[in-house]
């Protein structure tokens, strides 16, 4: 019952009660036994309010008080924990015990903290982030503050500690507040440590309970660090260190992720995400440490909404922003689409490769969180390109004048391939293809193996090898040497080789010119009868091919020449560049600078002072170019047009191993090497393809691509001063005899012949056309296959290894 005065007006409780209480006086003049008015009711309904106020008043103020004296009390305790700490002789305990966790404070300023490693291309373009996957370990990228947007340090300080940038590393009047109001509000509602709390609490006492001991010498270490440090570094350290969810450890890892950011790099310097953020970012990523996993927003985007709001509003109450962009920062968040973290894998090959070099100098698990910046040779865009290529010759149909129209891997059973492309005066490695398709996965293409790498018998490719080994002996390209039938002695067994086509091509006359460039077998086992194996293992090691260098004489044969002996597609490109370099060998190179994770170089290659050595004299050197850029001299093997030309001066050989396992292109430019291989990861046997149709169409337009894409010369091979052209007969390579047809030649100063031979009229060979053009008549197959073993060879171990070597 509500009791009501004049005008009708609602009476308050003292009002009540007054009037109760006159009633009540009038009630004692009524006799016994007589009805008791209203009012008496009314009096008992008031009692009752009255008690049951007083006791929930008692009871609120209770708990008030046990709750906020709780607090208090540890609020209490833990400042005078730091107070006694501090002065304790003379703070000589708080000095002693900062300077004993000095050195993991200072680490963290160092950037000693586990990091990512990233690895880029020539030109800052990432390839890879190598980073240790263990548990309480992820992805890190430390940054400078000088690289940290503003915005986001503003939107840390909103979320976290509003009087950071005054404090003394400890915000005792904060502590007290934090206390109050989380009791006021029964809950957990506002943070008393500072963000240099935060950060001491995160490196030392993540796993700790949170006792007045701990929390005393957290604000010890929060107070030292505070008078050690600025607080744009604090700031910094902070940043770098906090847990931001999902591996983000930092928040430029945190940045890459949520956002899809990447560092913008030119010339060794790169502009991190965290430099690049929005408000509407900065903000959003501020909220997060407080509750990582709870807040992330590729799964809990709403609940990371709401967390951008109220430091949105800290902001705006900080007069750090206006409503106007509070607002407008929201909506651009509500409209974002998170995603989970992309890993950045590209030319994976080459990735391997450098990942593997990198392990051997600084260890596994240094390299995982050393934090390091590896700038390497591999120029990504040229990369993709020849991965492109690769992938087109073997699984899209080529329509092409001199090859015909088809799909290798369909029609020629031609389904892998690697290439490598390399600068052979300082010996970088510019691309790395070891596979037609990293994802694919078959017996015929294993897509993961770095078929760059695997050792193969290189068929005919291996021959220039062999003939520059004669010509440091004293031969010349315009020597006269036999292609017919012979038998060469080995072991207790003869060996007599044929050509592709079980054929002998040249019954009169050849000069070693023609047989290197159309690849004819006798000719390259005369060079290595009259060379010695030995002096070809050593040419071989002195060029790179340690695979052949270290076989023991009882692992050789004549076979050799032939390309029997196994070797990587990555080392013949080398010993190419080597050629192509006028005999100096520069070592594959695949990485040109190490930063460390505080970017001060700590490796660097020096591209103007490469390191090489000279393997091969130049005057042998330039013997070898020519014979491998004569375009005319293969005109009999090959005709006009074919894949081996280039619109520039290029030499180049082919090589194709014994039933068709292996596809072979090697070349060069004084510029640019590129070495091909195709075939099929099983050893798989192709069908009706070598060399000259299978390997060198891809060579042909990598090596026109690269020229393009570096505006290469068009330069051909200059010979050094003691190399000379002289005619010498054309039928016996001497001094030529009056009307005898003659040649003329390149002559290294000394060799030319003064001696005449016998003068005679050579047997001339029956007319045929190219053998390209003859052989099948699909125009696949052009005849550049030699085999060069009929079965009868059992004196080398391996001489039943017969290669075409075309």
């Amino acid at each position: 019952m509500v009791l009501r005065g004049d005008l009708g007006r609602k009476l308050n409780v003292e009002e009540q009660e007054t009037q109760i209480g006159i009633k009540k006086t009038r009630l004692h003049k009524v006799e016994k036994g007589v009805e008791q008015p209203e009012c008496y009711q009314d009096l008992l309904l008031l009692r009752r309010m009255r008690v049951n106020r007083i006791i929930m008043r008692k009871r609120r103020h209770e708990r008030f008080y046990n709750v906020v004296g709780s607090r208090l009390a540890k609020a209490g305790f833990v400042l005078l924990a730091i107070v006694m700490i501090v002065l304790s002789s003379g703070g000589g305990v708080a000095y002693a015990y900062y300077q004993s966790q000095l050195p993991y404070l200072n680490g963290i300023a160092q950037h000693s903290l586990f990091q990512t490693t990233h690895i880029y291309d020539r030109n800052g373009k990432l390839l890879y982030e190598l980073y240790d996957k263990q548990l309480d370990h992820g992805r890190r990228t430390y940054v400078d503050y000088n690289d940290i947007s503003p915005l986001l340090v503003n939107a840390t300080i909103a979320a976290e500690d509003h009087t950071f940038r005054t404090n003394t590393g400890v915000d005792y009047t904060g502590i007290v507040r934090a206390a109050v109001s989380n009791a006021q509000s029964n809950g957990v509602v506002e943070g008393g440590s500072t963000i240099t709390q935060q950060l001491i609490k995160k490196q030392f006492f993540a796993d700790q309970p949170r006792n007045v001991q701990v929390k005393g010498e957290e604000a010890v270490l929060a107070t030292g660090l505070t008078q050690q440090y600025p607080k744009w570094k604090i700031m910094e350290m902070y940043l770098n260190t906090v847990f931001y969810g999902d591996n983000n450890f930092g928040v430029e890892a945190a940045a890459e992720e949520y956002f899809g950011l990447k560092p913008q790099c030119s010339q060794g310097h790169c502009k991190p995400a965290v430099a690049q953020l929005t408000l509407g970012q900065a903000s959003l990523l501020a909220g997060l440490p407080q509750s990582p996993t709870s807040y992330m927003p590729v799964t809990y985007k709403a609940r990371a909404i709401q967390r951008q709001s109220i430091v949105l509003q800290g902001m705006e109450n900080l007069n750090m922003i206006t409503a106007s962009q509070k607002a407008q920062a929201q909506q651009e968040m509500q409209r974002y689409q998170f995603k989970g973290y992309r890993p950045v894998r590209v030319a994976p090959h080459f990735v391997d490769y450098v990942v593997d070099d990198v392990l051997n100098l600084f260890g596994a698990q240094n390299v995982a969180n050393g934090g390091y910046s590896i700038y390497t040779t591999l120029d990504l865009d040229l990369e993709q390109k020849v991965e492109q290529l690769t992938y087109d010759h073997l699984y899209k149909d080529q329509i092409d004048a001199y090859l015909g129209y088809g799909t290798l891997s369909q029609f020629h059973n031609v389904n892998n391939a690697a290439v490598v492309v390399m600068n052979p005066v300082n010996g970088e490695i510019l691309a790395m293809n070891g596979s037609a398709d990293y994802k694919m996965n078959s017996p015929q293409l294993q897509g993961v193996y770095n078929a760059a790498l695997s050792p193969r018998q290189p068929g005919s490719s291996f021959k220039p090898i062999v003939y520059a080994t004669a010509f440091e002996m004293g031969w010349y390209p315009a020597m006269i040497v036999p292609d017919q039938q012979t038998y060469f002695p080995d072991g207790t067994n003869t060996y007599s080789p044929h050509n592709y086509d079980n054929k002998y091509n040249h019954p009169g006359p050849m000069t070693v010119r023609k047989a290197v460039a159309n690849s004819f077998n006798v000719p390259a086992i005369e060079a290595i009868e009259y060379a010695g194996i030995p002096n070809v293992l050593n040419m071989a090691g002195r060029l790179g091919l340690t695979e052949i260098q270290n076989l023991s004489l009882s692992d050789t044969g004549p076979s050799m020449a032939l390309g029997s002996k196994e070797t990587s597609l990555l080392h013949l490109t080398g010993a190419y560049a080597t050629f192509a370099n006028k005999g100096v060998r520069t070592p594959t190179v695949s990485i040109l600078r190490i930063d460390d994770n505080q970017g001060y170089p700590i490796y660097q290659y020096d591209q103007a002072r490469p390191y090489g050595q000279r393997a091969v004299r130049a005057d042998v050197s330039f013997l070898v170019s020519s014979m491998l850029s004569d375009k005319a001299a293969r005109y009999e093997e090959f005709g006009p047009n074919n894949p081996l030309e280039l619109s520039i001066p290029a030499a180049a050989k082919t090589g194709t191993t014994d039933n068709y396992a292996d596809n072979w292109t090697m070349g060069y430019t004084p510029h640019l090497t590129v070495g091909v291989w195709a075939g099929n990861s099983n050893n798989e046997l192709m069908r009706d393809v070598i060399g000259i149709t299978g390997a060198a169409p891809i060579w042909h337009d990598v090596m026109e691509y690269a020229t393009q894409r570096y505006h290469f010369p068009a330069d051909d091979f200059t010979p050094p001063a003691n190399v000379h052209q002289q005619t010498v007969s054309a039928n016996t390579g001497l001094a030529a005899n009056p009307g005898e047809p003659t040649v003329q030649d390149w002559f290294i100063d000394g060799t030319q012949p003064t001696m005449k031979g016998s003068y005679y009229i050579p047997p001339a060979p029956a007319p045929e056309k190219h053998k390209h053009q003859d052989n099948n008549g699909d125009g696949n197959n052009n005849g550049n296959g030699n085999n060069n073993g009929d079965g009868n060879n059992n004196g080398d171990n391996n001489n039943n290894d017969n290669n075409n070597g075309n």
